[in-house]
């Protein structure tokens, strides 16, 4: 009985209400003055060295996590944490309706896939490649909240997203994203890395 109360007063509260707990998502400064920044600290508190800075009204500020009132972003080659109370989360779709760009990237092999909902494309890079080849994206399967995952068909496989605290192995920056490539073609027919939204 206690279950399904709890499910009712869920559904009452609607999608939004689980939304702001989803991530990564983008966002931007607030309530910082022009002349002051937002400073990124080593470690969630206060007193914690600062790493990096984030100007005021900058928008486009991926945040990876929150935990406690802090938000968990990258800066420079490494990643660091600031205050939840200065910024405001962007309006628009969650990373897994792929209606977003999205930079995914991953090492041995190096590659890279960016894809551009807007345009419909996936561009696709490996060492091997004298320049990145761009193929319409096919079929895209959307996540939903509660099922915060996504995938796309490529013309030489597919490739599937879903939530995870992923690193590059090349720096010390954080991600939210992993994704695995499913490939057709060539010696490795699997190959995983992680995804941002940031711009890179």
């Amino acid at each position: 009985m206690i279950r399904l109360a709890g499910l009712v007063l869920l559904l009452a509260l609607g999608p939004g209400s689980l939304r702001a707990e989803t991530y990564p998502a983008l966002h931007a400064v607030v309530g910082v003055a022009a002349d002051d920044v937002l400073n990124i600290r080593a470690a969630p508190d206060a007193g914690a060295d600062i790493v990096g800075t984030l100007a005021p009204n900058l928008m486009g500020v991926e945040v990876i996590a929150v935990s406690d009132g802090w938000a968990q972003v990258n800066s420079g080659e490494g990643m660091g944490y600031a205050a939840m109370r200065y910024l405001e989360r962007e309006e628009g779709p969650e990373w897994f309706a792929l209606a977003r760009p999205l930079a995914c990237f991953g090492t041995e092999p190096f590659w890279s896939l960016t894809l551009d909902p807007d345009a419909r494309t996936a561009a696709f890079t490996t060492p091997e490649m004298t320049e990145p080849r761009t193929d319409p994206m096919g079929q895209t399967w959307t996540g939903e909240v509660w099922a915060p995952t996504a995938a796309v068909d490529l013309p030489d496989g597919m490739a599937v997203l879903r939530p995870a605290a992923c690193s590059d192995g090349m720096s010390d920056q954080s991600f939210g994203i992993a994704v695995d490539l499913f490939l057709r073609t060539g010696d490795r027919q699997r190959i995983s890395g992680c995804c941002t939204l940031a711009q890179r």
